[in-house]
């Protein structure tokens, strides 16, 4: 199958949604040849040389980079005679069903989460709020909406989309490029636990830092390291200040893809207790990339019961389900781990296991591709 995929957040710093696009991109070129359709950026050239699939990027220009898509879309469609079009979000979906009169190729959407929720918080999502009467239309004429979990699946139900349209097509690892280390080289004097995500508020780092607080009163003291940038940095780091944790606490900032895998082994436990913010549509998990990419990595996981978080974590058996809002929920869980080897063990490995036999993006892209072909 030939297959245009649209995503506009496409860059080397991208994660979440960039990074289903691209890994996801990577694996369908096994079996489909693919095309990408992003905003242009000014290091893209570096970025995009090599890939196993042709890249297009649009100008660079602000606001010209996006109105570029429209006319960007149907040009594509005809030149490489496409056969279907991946919207990794719906926003881009717009352009297919504009163009669909005159170019009728059929168009499908991927479903993450917070993009599908309308809120006026920003400047962005206020210009989606205004368009929610075309995203029906558009959704209403895809032939397929693919949701990453169950809970955006919901999302989308209440938008009164058939339900025969939506099928829910789970997120997934690379598994080769994360894996279990092989090498006894840990500390086992020096517990660690990590957080790969965004510095968000709904993420938890705040309410694990508090839990950190309640194990240093019962005599257990594990290095947190976080990784990631955003808005909550500053916050953090005084709250490491104000609750004297900086010997525990680590900040790494961005770590690129490169070096994710050695940070994931050097650790013991994957911690993220994300939760959901009263007042803010905008910030929720649908999933979590980095849930599988620990258990990949053979660690076992600890995570907030919330958003499409039960999907991505099999509670009891890749990882404990915990309640976000309760950092001594989250501490409890912590300490279990840390003090039962045998079941951090056992976590990992289902972990990996789940992760090399169920959800490698290998097995994510043909599911997409079946789900196509079964629907077009």
């Amino acid at each position: 199958m030939n297959i245009l995929v649209v995503g506009s957040d496409f860059s080397p710093r991208s994660w979440g949604i960039g990074a289903y696009t691209k890994e996801l991109s990577t694996f369908l070129t096994k079996e489909n040849q693919v095309t990408v359709l992003a905003t242009g950026i000014p290091d893209a050239k570096a970025f995009d040389h090599g890939s196993r699939y042709r890249i297009i990027r649009t100008p660079s220009i602000p606001i010209l980079r996006y109105i570029a898509f429209i006319i960007y879309v149907p040009w594509i469609l005809r030149r490489h005679r496409i056969d279907a079009v991946l919207h990794v979000v719906w926003i881009t979906s717009l352009i297919s069903h504009m163009w669909y009169w005159l170019v009728p190729v059929p168009y499908f959407v991927s479903v993450h989460g917070t993009e599908i929720r309308d809120d006026k918080t920003s400047w962005r999502r206020r210009f989606k709020y205004y368009l929610k009467r075309w995203r029906f239309a558009a959704l209403s004429k895809a032939k397929g909406i693919f949701p990453v979990s169950n809970y955006s699946a919901s999302l989308v139900m209440s938008l009164g989309i058939e339900q025969s349209r939506i099928k829910v097509l789970l997120n997934g690892v690379n598994t080769e490029h994360f894996s279990p280390v092989t090498s006894l080289h840990k500390n086992a004097k020096q517990q660690k636990i990590l957080t790969v995500a965004r510095l968000d508020l709904n993420k938890g780092h705040d309410h694990v830092l508090k839990a950190l607080v309640l194990l240093k009163e019962q005599g257990f003291t594990p290095n947190y390291t976080i990784v990631g940038q955003g808005p909550e940095e500053k916050r953090l780091r005084n709250m490491v200040q104000v609750l004297d944790l900086e010997n525990q606490v680590v900040f790494t900032g961005f770590i690129s893809d490169d070096k994710l895998p050695a940070i994931y082994t050097s650790c013991d436990i994957y911690v993220m207790a994300s939760r959901e913010i009263p007042g803010r549509l905008d910030l929720v998990e649908g999933f979590g990339i980095s849930f599988l990419e620990a258990g990949a990595s053979g660690l076992p996981v600890i995570a907030g019961d919330s958003g499409g978080i039960s999907d991505a974590v099999k509670h009891g058996k890749t990882g404990l389900l915990v309640n976000p809002d309760e950092p001594e929920d989250i501490a409890s869980a912590i300490k279990r781990l840390l003090n039962d080897d045998n079941l951090a063990k056992q976590l990992g490995s289902e972990g990996r296991r789940w992760a090399e036999t169920q959800m490698s993006w290998e097995h994510a892209a043909d599911r997409l591709v079946k789900a196509m072909q079964r629907m077009m």
